[in-house]
């Protein structure tokens, strides 16, 4: 990467669950007024839809604005970024309520029959009239599926039905990784480091990368989007923005209540290593990722349409935005 840079802690010598230093580019954009207006509009709506109740002040800390500002640097649009800033505000939403935290109400048990019910919030469901006031009751009384139905109408506002589908597939892929993971924890199975990192490629950000051309008012075509020497190029980019997430998220994650499977957990439950070295060698396994990424968008670039050029670049600016929000963002900070 020729704009590439090390991110690093400045705990990294002093806390054992400190990140360090990762392999990345430097954010391609850092404006602060911008990030704050997305922050303004995405408030008003957290507070609609009923998602983190009582929390506002620490989701506002999280800065789902800024992420969007940092990640999608192809538009300088407050109501285009605001998109980005829901998507992250309503999978989180998911992760805390249905997957992750025990504390705000997530049960194991229960996270295969909620996502399996959050797939109507995502595409209508056409029953007969005797059916659709009871689907319509749950959906609207629960604050998650609110929120991920409303996304998803704001995503059909700015997209082809072509791209809206490519949102959904992406999420409904995920949640199917989100059902195995709540299976590992109801019989206390622990998975093998490769089985979590080919699970993690997505369960990832996948769905939030998804936007990258509708943010940016433009569409790579479906068979561009699917082609396996471009998937490879976004699939990776996924990975590596997940294996970060379990990096600045491990300190967060010791606390009782949260969900337990991160890449540096695993590996000191496999290897008996300590935090600092399960941190080094999570971090040694992202930097080989954006390598292998690295690589797959050489392969790609030199065939590229212009359309596929601005996709790819997207992809390159949402890693660098990723790694910047995670090293800020109030979510992580214990």
């Amino acid at each position: 990467m020729d704009e590439s840079s090390m991110f690093v802690s400045p705990e990294a010598d002093k806390v054992p669950w400190a990140v360090p230093a990762l392999y990345g580019l430097a954010p391609f954009r850092n404006n602060a007024a911008l990030a704050d207006e997305v922050d303004d509009r995405l408030m008003p709506w957290i507070e609609r839809v009923g998602i983190f109740p009582g929390r506002h002040d620490k989701v506002r800390a999280m800065g789902f604005g800024r992420f969007a500002m940092l990640c999608h640097t192809d538009t300088d649009e407050p109501d285009r970024l605001l998109l980005a800033a829901q998507c992250f505000a309503a999978l989180f939403a998911v992760d805390d309520y249905y997957c992750d935290d025990e504390r705000t109400g997530s049960e194991p048990r229960m996270v295969g029959p909620r996502l399996s019910l959050a797939l109507a919030a995502l595409e209508p469901v056409y029953l007969s009239a005797r059916f659709r006031p009871a689907l319509e009751q749950a959906l609207s009384g629960d604050p998650v599926l609110v929120a991920l139905r409303a996304y998803l109408r704001r995503v059909e506002t700015f997209a082809t039905a072509a791209q809206v589908a490519r949102v959904r597939h992406e999420i409904i892929a995920m949640f199917v990784t989100m059902t195995a993971e709540a299976a590992w924890r109801i019989e206390g199975l622990t998975p093998a480091l490769w089985e979590y990192l080919a699970q993690r490629q997505v369960n990832s950000f996948l769905p939030c990368l998804s936007l990258i051309d509708i943010i940016g008012g433009y569409e790579l075509p479906a068979n561009e989007y699917s082609a396996p020497e471009v998937r490879r190029v976004t699939a990776l980019a996924a990975s590596a923005t997940i294996i970060a997430n379990d990096l600045f998220s491990a300190l967060k994650e010791q606390q009782a209540g949260i969900g337990d499977f991160n890449l540096p957990l695993l590996l000191i439950q496999e290897q008996g290593c300590s935090p600092a070295q399960a941190m080094a060698q999570s971090a040694a396994v992202h930097d080989d990722i954006m390598h292998l990424y690295e690589a797959a968008e050489r392969a790609v670039l030199p065939h590229a349409s212009q359309l596929l050029q601005r996709y790819l670049r997207g992809l390159k600016s949402w890693l660098a935005g990723n790694v910047e929000w995670h090293r800020s963002s109030g979510r992580y900070q214990v």
